[in-house]
């Protein structure tokens, strides 16, 4: 049996958990049949922690870690991904994003 393909990133929502209308809770996995396609259909999120902030201006917003699973539908544009099927991870606090973000510059 193949392991599905795991992929750990960051998410930006509106302060409500919601994201274009969607409504996602913390904890929980949502899962879709289409296949996914980058800024077009899917769950979207990114690999790199500062990235969020092109899609979600930080005073508006939460960020919490997720897991994306299976093939991801990417470009070079920056680290955003999109899946079918994504798993909603804790809240990120200010003091842990700082972290991750300059782990994140130190490691390129």
């Amino acid at each position: 049996m193949k392991k599905e393909k795991v992929t750990k990133g960051f998410k930006a929502f509106n302060k409500d958990l919601t994201c274009r209308g969607f409504q996602y809770k913390e904890g929980e996995t949502f899962e879709m049949d289409e296949e996914p396609v980058r800024c077009e259909c899917g769950f979207h999120f990114c690999t790199e922690p500062l990235d969020v902030f092109q899609y979600y201006p930080p005073a508006d917003s939460v960020i919490h870690h997720v897991e994306g699973f299976g093939e991801g539908s990417t470009d070079n544009e920056d680290s955003k991904i999109a899946v079918s099927k994504i798993k909603i991870g804790a809240q990120i606090g200010l003091p842990e994003f700082v972290k991750l973000s300059i782990d994140a510059i130190l490691k390129r």
